[in-house]
């Protein structure tokens, strides 16, 4: 029998507590969320007749 463990999920502030001060990766990952926010679908129209 083949059990795998699947340590359960942390939240990104707890991961970054064990990084300890770092302003350079703090701005980071603020501007890739900022980047995703402002991020959006484009809608495609799949027009035959064009």
């Amino acid at each position: 029998m083949i059990l795998k463990y699947t340590p359960p999920k942390k939240k990104l502030s707890e991961i970054l507590k064990e990084f300890g001060p770092n302003p350079a990766l703090a701005a980071s990952v603020a501007e890739a969320s900022r980047e995703m926010r402002r991020s959006s679908m484009r809608k495609v129209d799949f027009d035959a007749d064009a």
